[in-house]
């Protein structure tokens, strides 16, 4: 079965987009310490993956602020879809493909 992306209630981050998780936004990780908040610089959102969490949850890739992003993306988490609504940054806000923080 084909996942159709615009049914989908994930919101379209682009690269580069820097997001601050609260404890209880996100679930499992790798990377993130287990208890706390963190801080991703977004590589890709999957958004294929909400379908298996009723449109919920949805796992993203990407890179702590600290490392060097020229290498494959060292953290991810199943994130809430509502944080990342919210953390939808306006269009005026992205520039180069990176949001402004």
């Amino acid at each position: 079965m084909k996942y159709s992306v615009e049914r989908s209630c994930v919101p379209d981050l682009p690269p580069g987009t820097v997001l601050r998780f609260a404890v209880t936004e996100w679930r499992y990780g790798l990377g993130p310490m287990a208890g706390e908040p963190f801080e991703l610089l977004i590589t890709r959102v999957r958004v294929t993956s909400a379908a298996s969490y009723d449109d919920e949850w949805v796992w993203v890739d990407g890179h702590h602020l600290d490392c060097r992003p020229d290498h494959r993306p060292c953290q991810q988490a199943l994130v809430s879809v509502a944080a990342l609504r919210r953390a939808t940054p306006p269009a005026e806000q992205v520039v180069d493909g990176a949001a402004r923080r």
